[in-house]
């Protein structure tokens, strides 16, 4: 195995580390959409929003990630999030 076999083979059990934990992410945004569409809750909550985005950036930057990346790709996951939820409060 050459060394970028082996940096490869790195990233890619990484990915399945990452997707798995995707995976149990969406399950409980997928419970807390359900609480607020019962609960007849807006599908946005920009305070929460905020703090998570605090929360990411001190978290990016204790572990040496650009904090403009994390924030980028959270970005994207909270708004597939609150697309959901505004999916549930409709039904």
């Amino acid at each position: 195995m050459t060394e970028l076999d082996k940096l490869r083979n790195d990233i890619d059990e990484i990915d399945q580390k990452i997707i798995a934990l995707l995976a149990k992410r969406f399950k409980y945004t997928e419970e807390v959409g359900i609480y607020k569409a019962k609960n007849q809750l807006k599908a946005q909550d920009t305070n929460r929003e905020n703090q998570q985005f605090q929360k990411i950036i001190q978290l990016s930057e204790q572990n040496g990630l650009n904090p403009e990346y994390a924030s980028e790709i959270y970005r994207r996951i909270i708004d597939i999030v609150i697309s959901r939820h505004q999916e549930l409060l409709t039904k």
